[in-house]
């Protein structure tokens, strides 16, 4: 009796993954709450800020990889819609952990400090900035595989985290993004 109890028991536990594997993988945070991004608070407004350069309105729809499949997450909802402007650092420093990136770019909205969003490519860079925002904010609170598109989110009560990145033998220009955003500003932008 004990033995046909242990293997029902299994049996249930076997279904029980097999018809999780599509869900999203959801994890506890215990957040540190970062203030800002390298020295700029969340809201701060541009002309309190030095040695940044504008390059104009963002229009993240053209992003149409993450955006056409995983639009409707609410960690996407308010990029989706974005209207603000991009700023970089000349001398910036493109490195996040062991990270190498390409770029960082500094999203104000109404002329207040909103988020970032940065891009590289390579598995290994990948990997060095997962790393590096568990040790800044924690282990993640969510990871979803959408239509070949992988995104890890960080979620706490300040500040959204999200790695999206798809897995591809061939790296392409956007192989990898991380947004880092601002809650509190996305609530007054929206109107909350």
């Amino acid at each position: 009796m004990k033995a046909k109890f242990f293997v029902l028991a299994c049996l249930a536990v076997m279904l029980n993954f097999a018809s999780a594997a599509d869900e999203p993988i959801i994890y506890k945070c215990a957040c540190a709450e970062p203030t800002g991004f390298r020295g700029i608070p969340w809201g701060q407004i541009i002309s309190d800020t030095r040695n940044l350069k504008s390059i104009g309105p963002l229009n993240f729809s053209s992003y149409g990889d993450v955006f056409d499949n995983i639009g409707h997450h609410p960690a996407f909802y308010y990029l989706k819609e974005w209207s603000g402007e991009g700023y970089v650092r000349d001398r910036d420093d493109l490195k996040i952990g062991y990270a190498d990136v390409n770029e960082i770019v500094y999203l104000f909205r109404e002329r207040r400090f909103y988020g970032v969003v940065m891009e590289t490519v390579g598995n290994d860079n990948r990997n060095e900035l997962h790393k590096a925002v568990n040790a800044w904010m924690g282990n993640p609170t969510a990871e979803l595989n959408i239509g070949g598109n992988y995104v890890v989110i960080w979620e706490g009560s300040k500040v959204r985290a999200v790695l999206d990145y798809k897995k591809s033998i061939v790296a392409s220009r956007r192989d990898v993004r991380l947004y880092i955003i601002s809650k509190e500003m996305e609530a007054r932008f929206i109107g909350f």
